[in-house]
């Protein structure tokens, strides 16, 4: 079993998602929920779960203000919001997992089922710094760190750091300009709707390019970019029309 607390300061949420978490994921035992913050984060400290579900909007104390002050987590974090605004963009850039509310029950499986893959629940010191510095740069209309995940390490990093990114079943490879490449447990599509507003472009079904990192784009061959790594990416017939308007 999966041991569970829910915090958020409306009842009716969080006897809901008790119900649904009865009826749809069996395998996750609510310990404990609470509508107040402040007596949710005295609980945390003494009484750490494997899994929080933790609501963003609340008075007093909000989500992101009750992690920072409760520090290294020793579990999972699940958000609940009913507002896909404010903290969505660092929680994705962050590789943590959010559910809009009214919460779905596909969506609700799915999230527990992505816990009950993690190799390690613990949010570390340097991914809660992250989420808190993104939420700030997302508060002045700038990007923050996207986290790349692999089952050894979460590394962080800025858009313009990326170079492309290239499908690879249902994970993604990402080169960054310095050279390396990660191989990430995320889809191109999910990279896509992270990068899409930082200057990304889908070339190709396989293929995501950072536009500011083109050195050329070369029309034989059916059209393709060189990048400033020199990799080279195929350009798609029905894109190559919008690509070209983006220069």
């Amino acid at each position: 079993m999966i041991k569970a607390v829910i915090i958020d300061d409306e009842r009716h949420s969080v006897e809901t998602l008790k119900l649904k978490l009865d009826k749809y994921c069996r395998e996750v035992e609510v310990a404990a929920s609470f509508t107040d913050p402040e007596e949710g984060l005295a609980h945390l400290k003494r009484n750490p779960p494997e899994l929080l579900f933790l609501d963003i909007e609340m008075p007093r104390l909000n989500g992101f203000e009750l992690l920072e002050n409760l520090g290294e987590a020793s579990f999972d974090v699940i958000f609940t919001t009913a507002y896909d605004e404010f903290g969505i963009r660092a929680i994705k850039f962050s590789a943590l997992d959010y559910l809009l509310k009214p919460i779905h029950a596909d969506e609700l499986k799915a999230a527990v089922e992505r816990h009950s893959r993690k190799s390690r629940y613990n949010l570390s010191s340097s991914q809660l710094e992250v989420l808190f510095s993104n939420i700030r740069e997302e508060q002045r209309g700038r990007p923050g760190k996207i986290a790349l995940a692999t089952k050894e390490s979460i590394e962080f990093v800025f858009p313009e750091e990326i170079v492309a990114c290239s499908s690879d079943s249902n994970y993604t490879l990402v080169f960054l300009k310095d050279g390396r490449k990660r191989l990430i447990s995320k889809t191109l599509k999910e990279f896509e709707e992270l990068l899409s507003e930082f200057g990304f472009f889908r070339t190709h079904h396989s293929h995501l390019a950072n536009l500011s990192h083109v050195r050329e784009f070369v029309r034989a061959d059916g059209g393709y970019l060189v990048m400033d790594n020199k990799m080279t990416l195929p350009v798609s017939r029905s894109r190559r029309e919008e690509l070209l308007k983006q220069f």
